[in-house]
C-alpha cells in the first residue's frame, strides 16, 4: 500500500462564530438595517466589471471587488436536438415536454477547495437552479432543438483580507 500523499492546499475561508452570526442577523434585520462596515443601506461597494475577456467563449465577464476578490465567468452555447420523452399512454394528449434542467451545465471552482466541497456543490446547484427557473422556455428553438449552456465560474483569487488572515 502506497503512503498517503499530503495536501498543501490553502485552508478554506474562516467561518463566523455563532455570536458573529447572531450580531449580523440582528443588525441587518433592524429597520433601517445597520451594516457592520458602517455603510448606509443604499450605499454599495465599488465594483469593477469587464466584458468579453475570454477569447474562446460566447460570452465572458470579470468582476473585481474592492477587497481584491475576483471572479471570472465564461459561457459557451451549443445547439442540441431535444429528445422528447415517450408518451405515458395512448389516451394521453400529444403534448410532451422535455426536461430542461439538463440544458444548463454549471461548473464552479473555488481556489483551495475540492470539487466535492459543500460550498462548491452548493454554489453550482444554486446557480444551476436559478438559471433553470429564469431561462425556462427561453432555450427552446422550435420543437426539436434547444440551446445547451456551459457556464464556468472559477474564483481564481480570494479577497486580500482572507489572504492576510492566512499568513
Amino acid at each position: 500500500m502506497a503512503p498517503a500523499a499530503t495536501s498543501t492546499t490553502a485552508p478554506s475561508a474562516t467561518l463566523l462564530s455563532p455570536a458573529e452570526l447572531s450580531y449580523l442577523h440582528t443588525s441587518l434585520s433592524l429597520a433601517p438595517p445597520i451594516r457592520p462596515d458602517a455603510r448606509k443601506p443604499t450605499q454599495f461597494r465599488p465594483l469593477t466589471a469587464e466584458l468579453d475577456i475570454l477569447p474562446s467563449t460566447h460570452g465572458s465577464s470579470r468582476l473585481i471587488w474592492p477587497d481584491g476578490g475576483e471572479c471570472i465567468v465564461g459561457v459557451k452555447a451549443e445547439v442540441e436536438k431535444t429528445p422528447l420523452p415517450p408518451l405515458s399512454s395512448e389516451d394521453a394528449p400529444p403534448t410532451r415536454k422535455a426536461d430542461q434542467r439538463s440544458w444548463t451545465e454549471v461548473s464552479v471552482e473555488v481556489s483551495g477547495a475540492r470539487d466535492d466541497d459543500p460550498l462548491v456543490v452548493l454554489l453550482a446547484s444554486s446557480v444551476g437552479d436559478l438559471l433553470a427557473q429564469k431561462l425556462a422556455g427561453r432555450l427552446e428553438i422550435g420543437e426539436r432543438w434547444h440551446w445547451k449552456l456551459y457556464i464556468d465560474v472559477p474564483r481564481p483569487r480570494p479577497p486580500l483580507k482572507l489572504c492576510a488572515d492566512r499568513t
